[in-house]
């Protein structure tokens, strides 16, 4: 697969291609009960993102979503034939993935990750996934350091992500995280060990900006700043790991989502108890 990275167009987005794969992907969504968009960034990036991957479906290509939370994304490629594993920081979402799970009768495997600590085994993915998740990740590089180590020798990152240009005029809230400009994307794969050379030599289309800023912006009073997106190979060099370390990630990988999903539990269990009390009491449950 080439090599390429472009910012986001009003022209893709609105084509009849990009808006009849959101209809695919909305379709998945309603049928697993997971988020349908009609708005934002998603009607772009998700098209993006199969139009990459469509020759590949039926592969069984082991796929390995970051941050899916409620995304139909996921579950769509696990329709297509993609060997898929769900993912997300947190157990909020695993109750809603088991849910989709019995609707639409597959079985993705569901962990709780960390993208900037991944407790999967080296070279175990072709293909790593991240939609608008990096701009939420504190430590970026050490993030992309993560999906080159999961991914084997000529596997792909296919990563989407806001874009910020403050001399543009584009703003990014604080409390969403830290969107990226364009020179600070091309420094996390410039002189990368990793992943093929020339990404961020490649020229932006930097011309697509102003049609999709004012629509962006259009979508909700802080989306005041714009979307990329890039696919790039993993080079053939080896991760060396330490037996110890990947004895650690075993052992991470089988306990932290339990972990997880019993605090996960306790907290619902201890909130839901809670409400019952101040109702009783007649408090102010909105308190």
């Amino acid at each position: 697969m080439r090599m390429k990275k472009q910012l986001a167009t009003l022209d893709q987005l609105q084509s009849s291609e990009y808006v009849q794969i959101m209809q695919q992907v909305n379709r998945v969504a309603a049928r697993g009960e997971l988020q349908e968009y009609t708005t934002y960034s998603r009607l772009w990036e998700y098209p993006w993102i199969w139009l990459q991957l469509e020759t590949l479906r039926e592969t069984r290509k082991t796929v390995l979503d970051v941050g899916s939370q409620y995304s139909p994304f996921p579950w769509f490629l696990s329709l297509q034939g993609f060997d898929v594993i769900v993912s997300d920081y947190a157990a909020a979402c695993w109750e809603t993935w088991q849910h989709a799970s019995r609707l639409l009768n597959i079985t993705p495997r569901r962990y709780v990750l960390d993208s900037q600590n991944l407790d999967l085994p080296t070279a175990s993915i072709d293909i790593y996934l991240s939609v608008s998740v990096i701009e939420h990740v504190a430590d970026k590089t050490k993030a992309i350091a993560q999906a080159a180590r999961v991914l084997r020798p000529g596997g792909l990152l296919i990563i989407t992500f806001d874009i910020c240009e403050p001399e543009m005029g584009m703003t990014f809230p604080e409390w969403n995280g830290c969107a990226l400009s364009m020179c600070e994307f091309d420094a996390l794969f410039r002189d990368s060990p990793w992943f093929e050379s020339g990404l961020a030599e490649l020229s932006w289309n930097t011309q697509a900006i102003p049609a999709y800023l004012a629509w962006n912006r259009s979508t909700a009073p802080h989306h005041n700043y714009v979307t990329g997106a890039a696919v790039v190979q993993r080079n053939a060099r080896v991760w060396n790991d330490s037996p110890l370390s990947h004895l650690q990630r075993d052992l991470l990988l089988g306990i932290r989502t339990p972990i997880y999903l019993t605090r996960w539990r306790l907290w619902q269990t201890a909130s839901m108890a809670k409400r019952k009390a101040r109702q009783l009491l007649g408090v102010d449950t909105q308190k």
